[in-house]
């Protein structure tokens, strides 16, 4: 009796320090590098002041961290493949001389980009001296890709960016609701869905960008983001000419998506205009994604009419693919 009482009670410690093993690592693993305090930084680098502006031109692009087409693939690409992708997407970028870009899914120092501040390195080049950074996912263990699974340590710092010639004079980073359905770690070690909000001023005057990234995979959560960034955007619209735009996951002829579509919650906005024509939504030549055979059109740039002149819209077509998405170029003037 003594002996079955001991193996039980050495079961009972082994269960114990496993849990506790276990807890621990998950302690370390859904951790990050930075306080939550830097999780929303202006950063600044001196270059040559704009000229007054007349026009703007304004760019959103979903970077996919310049994985190109292997993102959210199970596969590990060399460095080569990020150095590469960068130059493309620098090279289609200059000549459009972006005064906004407003970016998505951009690495900071992620060891699965090889260490490289794509932030910085894409500023640097176009020389945007004022740049408004937005964490999302900054952890120390991320389990994906599957294999090896050497590759599940490492740093990731990563989220949304706002670069421009002109001042940024108030950055703000709203964490939008997660899939509730979703267990508890896998919450846990995922990117935060955000809303980054910059106050540009333009020659005296006020702009406001909202650099969007949404839900990816569930269509109740995505409805129910797009209804708070709605309503931040509509109150800012109260006062300022405003430009909502970024990679919303969402599209009118994707039939799994289901209905409602949350991207017709914002087209059913009075306050609000597409930079693309609603007639034009299912026409390929607006198609963003996948980049290589675009079939659907995730990525938007929606304004406030009353307060910015549309001048000119496209998609971008950026050769080799340095992104799953392709960037798009907006032409406007404030009113």
């Amino acid at each position: 009796m003594k002996g079955l009482t001991a193996m039980f009670a050495g079961i009972l410690i082994v269960l114990g320090g496993s849990l506790v093993v276990l807890a621990v690592f998950f302690f370390w693993a859904s951790s990050g590098r930075l306080p939550k305090s830097e999780y929303a930084q202006i950063k600044t680098a001196t270059y040559p002041p704009r000229m007054a502006a007349e026009e703007l031109t304004v760019v959103s692009y979903n970077v996919g961290y310049l994985s190109g087409l292997t993102n959210n693939q199970a596969v590990r690409p060399a460095a080569a493949l990020y150095e590469a992708n960068l130059a493309a997407v620098i090279a289609a970028l200059k000549p459009l001389e972006p005064d906004i870009l407003a970016l998505q899914e951009i690495d900071i120092d992620s060891r699965r980009s090889y260490q490289v501040n794509q932030v910085a390195a894409i500023g640097d080049t176009l020389a945007h001296g004022q740049r408004a950074i937005a964490i999302n996912w900054d952890k120390r263990y991320v389990p994906f890709p599957f294999w090896p699974p050497s590759v599940h340590f490492g740093q990731i710092l990563s989220g949304q960016a706002i670069l421009s010639h002109w001042p940024i004079t108030q950055h703000e980073r709203l964490v939008l609701e997660k899939v509730a359905g979703n267990p508890f770690f896998y919450n846990a070690l995922y990117l935060d869905r955000l809303a980054q909000t910059a106050r540009i001023d333009i020659d005296g005057q006020t702009l406001i960008v909202i650099n969007l990234h949404l839900e990816a995979f569930d269509r109740p959560t995505r409805q129910s983001q797009t209804e708070v960034v709605l309503a931040l955007a509509e109150t800012y619209a109260e006062q300022y000419p405003v430009l909502l735009l970024g990679d919303f996951n969402s599209a009118l002829n994707r039939d799994a998506e289901g209905e409602p579509r949350s991207i017709q919650t914002v087209l059913d906005a009075d306050t609000f205009a597409s930079a693309v024509p609603l007639e034009q939504f299912t026409q390929p030549d607006q198609f963003t994604y996948p980049a290589d055979t675009p079939q659907f059109k995730l990525d938007y740039i929606f304004y406030t009419p009353d307060r910015i002149e549309l001048l000119d819209m496209q998609v971008l077509t950026v050769a080799d693919q340095p992104s799953d998405h392709l960037p798009l170029v907006m032409r406007l003037r404030l009113r």
